[in-house]
């Protein structure tokens, strides 16, 4: 009779409880939607007030992607390890990501805090179902906690909508103003990216044809190495803390670092284009780290290189190419710079000329004689392989005929004079094979043949006729047994031309200067005095 009565007591009881929840869900469905609305508006500003403290730098610290950042990352290419300049990167290109990212890691901690908070506000009440459902009979939960927020919900959730619908709603409105951030970010960084892009291509390409129009690439005289895009030096010294080697700008060109002007980490502003940084920058070479002419990057160099037997003259040459060269200009607008390698290798010396809109640099290499006609060590020579202009020195006393008639000659008409001994052949061919070997294509380079000594020539009876001109000086050493090294020399270069050197009257042309003439890169008014 009791278990009767007691079902539709528990139905009735189940029947309040569901009229009374109903009651309560039909009352706060209004104020649900209200919260809903309130905490969307709530997402949206919280949002919108991160982005202004972002974009408005009213954060401390902000998150920055620094110099150092990129210049202490490696990357890859190819087969290399490389860093970055330490220089401060376009904002397109790294930090509106970085900003982008910091508002919404502070909008998602805020939200998630929010959350957080609002779930441990809930009282806990006795575990009541472990007590009838576990083992358990004290009803300790697995964390050891005797309450629990479950019934807590199970209670209340009604009641408990108008907190979640809030949460919801700000959880709503920060992702709806982050997407909306987001378009707007992508709206003005890809375009940025794409004219950036395009803008990078076409400098860079200018600024490769003005380069290569004007041969502005330098022949560093420690390693020989051609240095087309140098190392600038930052004119300002950077502090011990700053990374080791930041000062060195290895890619100083238009990029993401900069179109038309660079901020280096310290702070200092530079050029990106080689003409402008070539003129206020110190210039080193990529390779050996060894400081480089001054004007690097945007002066033409002219690169010629002289090769013979040891003894042959060809330091006495130089010496008379470049006088008669700096001769012809105004000694303000000239200066000479001789460098010689400690390790016995070649002495480069260079001739800078002033002229209206950039220098222009001649650059001579004399290598030892004895290093010339080993072949091993003259391939480590690689101005060799970089060079169009060319000198090869003849000794003409060196050969058997003329050697017999200088030995007949009384001892005070011949002053004490050094005489190669080495085969004229070999050291013409101790160069140019191995140049031809390494895949030099010679047929592009000029070659100037100089029979040195022509004063002492003048003193036999052979060479007493012997005129400057080209086509003399070819027919004397025809004579001498020398076609078969004409006809190669003629054969490896696309164009070859004889000199005398030595002879005062009338006066001996000037080899260097007929190599000169032929450059079209060289300045009209340096040309013109070439004449």
């Amino acid at each position: 009779m009791s278990g009767l009565i007691a079902v539709p007591l528990l139905l009735l009881a189940l029947l309040i409880v569901v009229t009374a929840y109903s009651l309560v869900v039909i009352i706060l469905t209004p104020y649900v939607l209200y919260v809903l609305s309130a905490g969307y508006l709530a997402g949206l500003v919280l949002a919108l007030v991160e982005t202004a403290r972002m974009y408005g730098g009213l954060l401390d610290p902000p998150r920055v992607r620094s110099p150092r950042d990129q210049f202490t990352a490696v990357r890859r290419r190819g087969s290399l390890s490389y860093h970055r300049d330490f220089a401060w990167s376009h904002y397109a290109v790294w930090q509106a990501g970085y900003d982008l990212w910091a508002v919404v890691e502070r909008c998602h901690r805020h939200v998630t805090r929010s959350w957080i908070s609002t779930w441990r506000s809930l009282p806990r009440l006795p575990r009541y179902h472990k007590r009838f459902l576990d083992s358990s009979p004290d009803g300790v939960g697995p964390d050891g906690s005797t309450r629990t927020r479950t019934w807590t919900v199970l209670l209340t959730w009604p009641v408990l909508a108008l907190p979640a619908a809030g949460l919801v709603g700000l959880t709503v409105g920060v992702v709806t103003s982050i997407a909306v951030l987001s378009v707007v970010v992508v709206v003005v960084v890809v375009p940025t990216w794409v004219l950036g892009a395009a803008a990078t291509a076409g400098l860079r390409a200018a600024d490769r044809r003005w380069r290569a129009s004007w041969h502005t690439e330098t022949c560093c005289p420690h390693c020989y190495y051609l240095v087309d895009l140098p190392v600038f030096a930052c004119p300002t010294e950077h502090p011990s803390t700053a990374p080791s080697g930041s000062d060195r700008h290895r890619a100083l060109r238009p990029g993401a670092q900069g179109l038309w002007r660079r901020r280096c980490g310290c702070g200092t502003s530079m050029p990106v284009r080689q003409a402008s940084a070539g003129a206020q920058l110190t210039a080193l070479c990529p390779k050996c780290d060894t400081a480089l002419a001054a004007g690097t990057g945007r002066a033409t160099e002219i690169r010629v290189a002289l090769f013979g037997a040891p003894d042959a003259g060809k330091s006495t040459l130089v010496d008379a190419m470049v006088a008669a060269l700096v001769a012809r200009f105004p000694p303000e607008r000239c200066a000479i710079v001789r460098r010689r390698d400690r390790r016995g290798g070649p002495e480069a010396v260079g001739v800078t000329v002033q002229a209206h809109r950039a220098p222009q640099r001649v650059q001579v290499f004399d290598a030892p004689g004895p290093a010339l006609v080993d072949r091993e060590t003259c391939a480590t020579y690689g101005y060799l392989d970089e060079t169009r202009n060319f000198v090869f020195v003849l000794d003409p006393l060196s050969l058997p005929a003329l050697r017999e008639q200088l030995a007949g000659l009384p001892p005070h008409l011949v002053p004490v004079v050094r005489v190669a001994r080495h085969d004229l052949v070999d050291s013409y061919e101790a160069v140019v094979i191995g140049m031809r070997y390494r895949g030099v294509d010679t047929s592009r380079c000029r070659l100037a043949i100089v029979v040195s000594k022509g004063d002492l020539l003048g003193l036999l009876p052979v060479g007493a006729p012997l005129r400057a001109g080209s086509t003399d000086v070819r027919r004397f050493l025809v004579e001498h047994g020398l076609d078969s090294l004409l006809t190669s020399a003629s054969r490896d270069f696309g164009e070859v031309r004889y000199f005398l050197h030595g002879q005062t009257d009338p006066p001996s042309p000037d080899p260097l200067m007929w190599l000169l003439r032929g450059e079209r890169a060289l300045r009209p008014e340096v040309t013109n005095a070439l004449r």
